[in-house]
């Protein structure tokens, strides 16, 4: 069994869209519902039917890097080395054997910040109606007081542009909003096959 966990029900929708593109089919995806909960969640781990019969084969876990991605990483890292008793060097990379483990950090193409709706909102960037969101929040920015506007509301803005509209990341990469084969997504799908 290979097992994911990743932090809610829209990176699971996320993750599955990537699975179905990648033709992963081997991969059991669950939500650990916020990083608030990433620890006592990984904690759980080693008590769970499929541990104790040994038959997760590889685990790993996706984070958000948020405003700082080698806090993110140290999160997980401490998750991991608390609950599984292992220790991981650097995202990405497994280690140990039976199960193998690692943790990615989801971020932009510098590593050091973002999240999942930066990489969605990424993967759309050449549209025309990427291009009418940012220059919303670029007219934002010069005529209110907020300057930086947080990812989820862009998404959210940009959602509001389609013609089903939900706001939610999960219902866009379920309703074939999101393009898998953007290359914002090349890092994380190449995880997800490694694992």
């Amino acid at each position: 069994m290979k097992l994911l966990l990743c932090e809610g029900n829209d990176d699971k929708a996320v993750v599955e869209g990537l699975c179905r593109h990648g033709e992963i089919s081997d991969l059991v995806i669950e939500p650990y519902c916020g990083r608030g909960n990433l620890e006592r969640v990984v904690k759980a781990l080693p008590i769970r039917p499929e541990f104790t019969r040994k038959e997760v084969t590889s685990f790993a876990i996706l984070i958000d890097a948020e405003e700082d991605g080698e806090a993110s990483f140290q999160k997980l890292r401490n998750a991991i080395q608390q609950g599984l008793d292992i220790v991981i060097e650097q995202p990405g990379v497994f280690v140990g054997t039976a199960p193998r483990v690692a943790g990615f950090i989801i971020s932009e193409a510098d590593g050091k910040k973002g999240m999942l709706e930066d990489l969605c909102l990424e993967s759309v960037s050449d549209r025309a109606d990427y291009k009418c969101m940012q220059e919303y929040f670029d007219c934002l920015s010069k005529k209110t007081a907020t300057k930086n506007y947080h990812p989820k509301a862009k998404f959210k803005a940009w959602m509001a542009s389609q013609t089903e509209y939900d706001f939610r990341v999960g219902l866009a990469a379920g309703k074939g909003y999101l393009p898998w084969e953007s290359k914002a997504f090349g890092p994380i799908l190449e995880f997800l096959k490694s694992v």
